[in-house]
Order: structure tokens, then C-alpha cells, then sequence
């Protein structure tokens, strides 16, 4: 039996039809409408929030301690608990998210040696007494290999006489993939991509200067099947079409990405020949629809760590018909070709000085080294730091608390100076720093209730409270006055302890198997959005980073872009990436007694 589904959207009604026992959360990613769901569909996070018209009963159970009743009284219901039953009305009123995203990063001057060349050639033009085929005068105008589709030969005819012979000849690695009329040289564009878990950032390059002509960032679109790789994963294994689905999500988000610089800078897709990935294993290996269920399981084996060159076609990418994909190289299942980029433009690789990279997300990746020697490890930090997992947590949008300060009064920033609507991974560390150096939090983790708090300061004192029998820390009044408060519990504070411990033993244990001590580190490299906006003494306070470290840490950005970038604009670089991805000594860590021992003793904010 089918329903009717109808979803209200700013101001406008789609209907569509859903079998009965339906999933709502599966219906709504299906028919490609967003919906907040960090879990994945799990049905723990309390996120998936749609107000909905037609169910009958009131939520019980688990749904109902997620939901609250503030929520439920306006006649919200999680869209991950509901199984369609009968007809529905759907509002999807939740805020379209602006995110604050990272896509500068520390510059390198680097020499211009795109993976594309345009040669304009003035090609004879055939008679009776030099008869040979078009294919074979173009072949004889130099020396390559020739690359050229069915497509292209069939074209060939036409192309050699709309400009009287006169031709352009496009390389690719020596290779010859395309043949246009008259003289295109100046129109020779490429893309560089870094696809991150929760962000996706884009660069458009002219290819003859080097120069950057347009940026473009987003949210990755595959959020609403869980804000962690796992759970992405999960849902791909799990749904007879998630592959699919997260794949497709991936390939229309990268045409968008096309579009807007079409629209916005007047260019064409068609004169973008190629273009870089960047990301970590698992988005390239939906990008490029590959198996991913290995990885998520022991020994954690991805289908492949290698560079890739892969035609748009194929892809479904709309950049010239004739253009390249590079699916840059990776470590491991999770040191991805994000991380391999970072070491790159950072140049980590080329010097003396040993160095630490570090890259927060929901993974922490962490590579150790010089010239001589590299070794990485990742660290199962959670999505803490992205502010999946949090009560109160959001990804870094517009409203979002992203700047604490307890001392020497209580104050917070928002990103875009807007209305508080969550917190945010920066605004955790922040907020946590300066509750421990208060008092409020105990070197353990444990949150203070009023009455055992020593401090004087009523500022601090008011904001302490019991919510679900957790003392938890107000951060903000009211949400829109559709919820009691944005405030910080125990249990949020255990979430942002098992991260950092995480990432600070992973630390640890990398300079264990290198045989140094942690003040033999010169420079310490954050990279990310998340590295490049937490407040460093905060990051020591808590002990996220090593006090060893204090001193020598430097944010570098969005590295895994600018290492795309520099892949496109350079084919040595790009040929040094293959060499550091071999040259890196991945780490496991989870089956490792000593990690755990070290991640124990890294919990607590005094350790």
C-alpha cells in the first residue's frame, strides 16, 4: 500500500508516494531532501528533527528522552524512528546551514608545469600527392602517444577543416586526448577538490599562469547519512542502493561545484581538462564507487591506496568530455590522500627538522617525521570535533558558538556574529579550557554541581545545572525559544576527553616508535578547518596537543587543498605525491596494548 508524502519546503509543497513501512529518514534521503542526522539513522543523536502532520500516538522510549518535550509540543518527531503509516504533511523547516569553511592554507611558490599543455599547429593541408588519413597528419605533427576516443576520430574530419588545418593538440602526460579547431590555448582550466567529511572545498586554475580564479566551499552533502565515515559506510552496506546513493551525492555535488563557476566566472565546463582529488579513503572510494565495507572492519583493507587516472567520462563528471580525473594516492584505510597532500604542501618531506602533522577531524590523522623517515598513524577521535555527538553540537555554520572565554568573565562568539544556534568543535575546546581553569571541570572530567563549586563568581555559579541527572553548564539562554538552552553536559565533556586522549596518545605513540622524545619535535603542523581554528592554549590546557609542544605549533590551513592545487599545476609534484605515499610508515594503532595504556593516562585534563 502507498501513501501520500507531502513535504513543505520554503513555502512550497512536493508530493510524493511512500510505501507502506517505510523508513521516513530513508524516504527523505532518497528523494534528496537534507535532514540532519549525525548517527547516520542510528537513532541516537536526536538530531533528525521534522515537524509532521498525520501520526498517530506520542513518541515513546528513547525517542522521546532525545526529542524533549519542548520539541515534541510543537510536533516534532525524529524522521529515524517514524515508519510510514499513512498519509503525512512533512515541514522541513530547518535552517539552511552557511558554514564558516577553511580553504586558504600556508602558500608555496612552486614552478608551473600543469598536467595539461596546449600546442596550437598549423597543420599541411592534404592533396593528391600526400593522401595519408587525418588520424595519421596529426599523429606526424610530433612525438606522443596517442590517447584519442572513437568519439574524437569520428569528429576529426570536421575539426581539421573548420580552421583550414589549424589545430590545437591537447596533452595529457605526453599523451595526445584531444584535438579542437583553431587556436584554444588560453583556455586551458583545471579543478583541484579536497573532499572532506563534513566540508568540500574547490579551486578553479588557469593552467597556463598558475593562477587561482575562483573558490568554492560547501557542505559535503553526504552529512544527512551520518556525520562519520562509519556510519556513511554502514548506510552503504546496510541499503541495498546506499552505495549508489552516496556515490550520486558526491558526482552531483561536484557538477554543482562546476555550475557555479560556469555561472559565476563565465567559463565552461568543457575547458576544464583536469582535475585533482584530495580526501580521505573512504570519500574517494565513493567518489569513485568502490567497496567500502572492508574497511570499516579488521584489517581495515580498502580496495585501493593508489593514484588513479580515471576519464570524466567515466566518472560522470561534466569537465571537458576528454578530461582527466586524478584520485590522488593514499596510505591506508585511514591516512588518507587528504593527509599525503597536507605533508606535501606543508614540505615536511624535504626537511631536516623532524615535524608533526596534525589534522583534526573526525579522524586524527598524525604523521611524524623529516626527510629521512615518516610515520602516521590515525586515531578514532569520533565526530567530537566536527560537534556530532554533542547535545548542543553543530558543524561550524553561521551561529554557531565557536569562541569561549570563562576568565575573567563568561562571554562567547558566534561565527557570523549571529544568533546562538549550537556549538561548534573550536567552541568546545574553548569552552572546556576555560572551565577546567575555573574550577567548574576537575582534572577527571567531572562536572561540578553548584553547590560543590568553590569559586565565588555568580556568573559561573548561575549557569550550573541538572539536566537529565547531568551537572551540565549553560552556554546560551534559549535557541529561537524552541529549546530550554545550548548548554554543555557530562556527558559532552567525556565525549570531547575520549577525542583528545585519542589524538594526544596517538602523539605519543608515534614518537615511541620513532625513538624520540616529544620536545625533539621542532614544528608542529595543525592542519584542517578544525586545526586552523581552536584556540592553541586552550588545545594545551585540556591536553589534546602535548605541553612539549607549546611554542612550535603553527596552522597551515586547508593543506590537503593547497596540495591538490599544487598536484594540477605541477606534474613532477604530482609524481612526488606517489613518492610520499610509499615512503610513509603507516601505524596501526587499534590493536596496540601500549596505545591503550597511553590513551588511558591521556583522559584526564591534568595528565
Amino acid at each position: 500500500m502507498k501513501y501520500s508524502i507531502r513535504v513543505h519546503k520554503k513555502g512550497k509543497i512536493k508530493e510524493l508516494k511512500a510505501e507502506e513501512g517505510t523508513n521516513l529518514l530513508r524516504f527523505l534521503n532518497k528523494h534528496s531532501e537534507e535532514v540532519a542526522s549525525p548517527c547516520g539513522g542510528k537513532g541516537t543523536c536526536g538530531k533528525c528533527r521534522v515537524r509532521v502532520e498525520g501520526l498517530s500516538g506520542e513518541p515513546q522510549g528513547k525517542e522521546k528522552k532525545l526529542l524533549g518535550s519542548s520539541w515534541i509540543s510543537k510536533g516534532y518527531r525524529l524522521a529515524c524512528y517514524q515508519e510510514v503509516n499513512a498519509d503525512l504533511d512533512l515541514y522541513l523547516d530547518q535552517k539552511e546551514e552557511k558554514a564558516k569553511i577553511i580553504t586558504a592554507s600556508k602558500e608555496r611558490k612552486i614552478k608551473i608545469e600543469p598536467v595539461i599543455i596546449k600546442e596550437t599547429i598549423q597543420l599541411a593541408a592534404p592533396d593528391i600527392h600526400d593522401q595519408i588519413s587525418d588520424l595519421e597528419r596529426v599523429k606526424n605533427a610530433g612525438e606522443f602517444k596517442t590517447g584519442l576516443s572513437l568519439e574524437l576520430i569520428r569528429q576529426l574530419p570536421d575539426t581539421l577543416r573548420k580552421e583550414n588545418f589549424r589545430v590545437t593538440l591537447v596533452y595529457l602526460d605526453n599523451k595526445l586526448i584531444s584535438v579542437e579547431a583553431g587556436d584554444t590555448t588560453a583556455k586551458n582550466l583545471g579543478l583541484a577538490i579536497d573532499i572532506g567529511t563534513t566540508t568540500i572545498a574547490a579551486y578553479l586554475l588557469d593552467l597556463n599562469t598558475g593562477k587561482q580564479l575562483g573558490v568554492y566551499s560547501l557542505l559535503n552533502p553526504q552529512r544527512q547519512f551520518g556525520a562519520d565515515v562509519l556510519s556513511r559506510i554502514s548506510y552503504a552496506v546496510e541499503n541495498k542502493k546506499g552505495m549508489e546513493e552516496l556515490h550520486k551525492s558526491l558526482i552531483r555535488c561536484v557538477n554543482d561545484i562546476i555550475e557555479y563557476f560556469e555561472s559565476t566566472l563565465n567559463i565552461q565546463g568543457k575547458d576544464i581538462y583536469a582535475a585533482t582529488f584530495a580526501g580521505n579513503t573512504t570519500m574517494l572510494h565513493f567518489l569513485m564507487k568502490l567497496p567500502v565495507q572492508n574497511i570499516s572492519v579488521a584489517p581495515f583493507i580498502p580496495a585501493t591506496t593508489e593514484m588513479h587516472k580515471i576519464t570524466a567520462r567515466e566518472l560522470g563528471i561534466k569537465v571537458n568530455s576528454n578530461g582527466y580525473i586524478y584520485i590522488l594516492p593514499a596510505v591506508s584505510a585511514y591516512v588518507g590522500a587528504d593527509t599525503v597532500m597536507a605533508v606535501l604542501s606543508s614540505e615536511m618531506y624535504r626537511k631536516e627538522e623532524i615535524s608533526l602533522l596534525v589534522d583534526l577531524g573526525t579522524n586524527g590523522e598524525i604523521v611524524l617525521g623529516n626527510n629521512q623517515w615518516m610515520v602516521a598513524c590515525s586515531t578514532a577521535a569520533g565526530p567530537a570535533f566536527e560537534g556530532a555527538n554533542i547535545r548542543s553540537g553543530i558543524g561550524g555554520v553561521e551561529g554557531a558558538i565557536d569562541k569561549v572565554s570563562v576568565n575573567p568573565v563568561f562571554s562567547y562568539g558566534t561565527i557570523g556574529n549571529k544568533q546562538a544556534v549550537g556549538i561548534c568543535g573550536s567552541g568546545i575546546v574553548d569552552a572546556i579550557g576555560g572551565l577546567f581553569t575555573a574550577g567548574v571541570i576537575e582534572g577527571t572530567g567531572r562536572v561540578l554541581s553548584r553547590e560543590e563549586l568553590k569559586c565565588s563568581r555568580g556568573d559561573i555559579k548561575e549557569r550550573l545545572l541538572k539536566l537529565e541527572g547531568m551537572n551540565s553548564f549553560v552556554l546560551d539562554e534559549s535557541v529561537d525559544q524552541q529549546e530550554p538552552a545550548i548548554v554543555l553536559t557530562q556527558r559532552d565533556v567525556r565525549e570531547l576527553q575520549n577525542a583528545k586522549a585519542a589524538v594526544a596518545a596517538g602523539i605519543k605513540i608515534l614518537a615511541k616508535e620513532a625513538n624520540i622524545k616529544l620536545s625533539d619535535i621542532d614544528r608542529v603542523y595543525l592542519a584542517g578547518g578544525f586545526g586552523s581554528c581552536i584556540d592553541i592554549e586552550n588545545a594545551l590546557i585540556i591536553g589534546l596537543l602535548p605541553s612539549e609542544l607549546k611554542g612550535k605549533i603553527e596552522s597551515i590551513g586547508n593543506a590537503a587543498g593547497a596540495g591538490a592545487v599544487e598536484c594540477l599545476l605541477s606534474a613532477k609534484i604530482l609524481k612526488k605525491a606517489q613518492k610520499i605515499k610509499e615512503s610513509i610508515r603507516y601505524i596501526e594503532l587499534s590493536s596496540s596494548m601500549e596505545f591503550m595504556d597511553e590513551y588511558v593516562d591521556c583522559m584526564g585534563f591534568d595528565a
